[in-house]
């Protein structure tokens, strides 16, 4: 006799506490929130690590810019991110939300490459 599979993912067991504690209906919020509040302090715990010492935000600064940062940017860049690698949405939310907290002085030169690219396409499309 074997014991049933379980799904033990983080997001299962997420949503699968959140729904112990605020009923099935919010579970699936609650618990996605619930990753992606791990995944940010994570992150935000890295990025103060490896910020520079003469950064002129001060560090409560970028803590509430990152937080909110993260809550908006982590499902949409998920769901699109999603499109191209082998893996669920829900699966992304913790490396999405850490890895946008992580590397405060990088994002300028990402969306810097990341217009070169887009105009670079935009520019061959012609």
């Amino acid at each position: 006799m074997s014991a049933p599979d379980v799904d033990l993912t983080p997001w299962a067991v997420a949503v699968t506490v959140a729904g112990g504690l605020v009923g099935p209906q919010l579970a699936a919020y609650v618990g996605a929130y619930s990753i992606i509040l791990i995944g940010w302090f994570g992150g935000v715990l890295y990025g103060l690590y490896r910020r520079s010492t003469d950064a002129r935000m001060p560090v409560w600064a970028y803590v509430l810019a990152t937080f909110i940062g993260s809550l908006m940017l982590t499902v949409p860049a998920s769901e699109g991110l999603a499109k191209y690698v082998p893996f669920a949405s829900t699966a992304l939310l913790f490396p999405v939300a850490a890895a946008l907290p992580a590397f405060p002085d990088k994002w300028a030169d990402f969306g810097a490459w990341l217009l070169a690219k887009w105009e670079a396409a935009r520019g061959g499309a012609r």
